[in-house]
């Protein structure tokens, strides 16, 4: 299992502000793991007056293979459609 740190610098963060921000960090990255199909075991968030810390721990070594299938216009449609499906 892996473990991911993000370390954010930033100027000074106010006192009343500092617990909003780790807590909002770190719902930020675990809601991006989740809809990525990322388990974890533990997320912690640590804040000082001039760092934002989230420590992530328990992540697989390597993502899931997934797969997508789409469908698009006919063979035969306008150009247009077939531009707007490949781009």
């Amino acid at each position: 299992m892996s473990e991911l740190l993000v370390e954010l610098f930033s100027e000074e963060i106010p006192a009343r502000m500092q617990k909003k921000a780790a807590d909002d960090l770190l719902s930020l990255l675990t809601q991006k793991l989740k809809k990525a199909g990322l388990d974890y075991s533990s997320a912690t968030a640590h804040v000082t007056p001039r760092r934002l810390i989230a420590v992530i721990d328990g992540l697989p070594d390597k993502q899931p293979d997934t797969s997508e299938e789409r469908r698009g216009p006919k063979a035969d449609a306008p150009e247009k459609a077939l531009a707007g499906f490949l781009g």
